[in-house]
């Protein structure tokens, strides 16, 4: 397969978004008991369920700001989404305690908790890049209570979330997934595939970037981007292997497999 073409202002849109960082021990939470740590581990229980992020409610807002700047910058089209949805946002000190707390609880509902008509997508990309510095934070930390050589889940340790990519170690030969949600890496089996637990999978390579595998299942559909540790020595930030071969998830979408990352409709 061939090279697909990258939008050029892709790279500096998602740079800004680097940029934004949560203050320095932003991220709080009651550490759990070893006894809940344990169970937690045993029924493959995300950390943000026994013990949640609790998060400063300027600070979250703060940070909420700056990524809708970005946005209005890139994507001046969402300058009117994105304004409804500020407009939308709580302004009691109550309310917006509230709010930030049910931003970091997988299970709420933000849309129908506000009771307004917001734009979706827009509300989505908003809140998720606006959460995703503190996910990150709270991360690093909480990260560290479980053993993540022996998670050996599809999902996420900490977040719950459905890996981005994966990295097949140098040295090691394990395979690794990442989450880019709070950026977390955990050993997966070598072989399968991480979103609908099948045994089998398959992969394809792309000409001029054989250092990358687009692993593929006939199951459900799903593609996971594959980085081949035996084919480079050099350090590598996979949120920006993410961002830099988008290219890769056009060609997989073209060749009909989905992006499980996300639920499809």
């Amino acid at each position: 397969m061939q090279k697909a073409s990258i939008p050029q202002t892709l790279a500096d849109f998602q740079k800004e978004f680097s940029q934004v960082k949560a203050p320095e021990n932003a991220v709080t939470f009651n550490p759990p008991t070893p006894e809940t740590i344990a169970i937690g581990e045993g029924k493959a229980i995300p950390l943000i369920t026994i013990c949640p992020p609790r998060i400063n409610t300027g600070d979250f807002f703060d940070v909420l700001k700056q990524v809708a700047g970005v946005i209005k910058k890139y994507k001046p089209e969402l300058v009117p989404e994105v304004a409804q949805i500020e407009a939308a946002l709580p302004e009691g000190t109550a309310e917006r305690d509230l709010f930030v707390s049910q931003v970091f609880n997988p299970e709420a509902n933000l849309l129908d908790d506000l009771g307004q008509d917001l734009p979706s997508e827009t509300f989505g990309f908003l809140i998720n890049h606006a959460a995703k510095p503190f996910m990150i934070q709270y991360g690093q930390e909480v990260g560290k209570l479980y053993d993540l050589e022996q998670w050996l889940k599809g999902e996420c340790p900490v977040c719950g979330g459905r890996p981005t990519m994966a990295l097949l170690e140098r040295d090691t030969g394990k395979r690794l997934l990442y989450c880019g949600v709070c950026e977390i890496k955990w050993r997966f089996q070598r072989l399968g595939c991480p979103y609908c637990g099948s045994s089998e999978s398959q992969f394809f390579t792309v000409e001029g970037m054989e250092k990358y595998r687009i692993y593929f299942c006939d199951q459900c559909h799903g593609y996971i981007k594959t980085i081949d540790g035996e084919r480079t020595s050099a350090a590598m930030d996979l949120f920006w292997e993410d961002i830099n071969t988008v290219q890769l998830d056009i060609l997989a979408m073209r060749e009909g497999y989905l992006n499980q990352q996300v639920d499809q409709p």
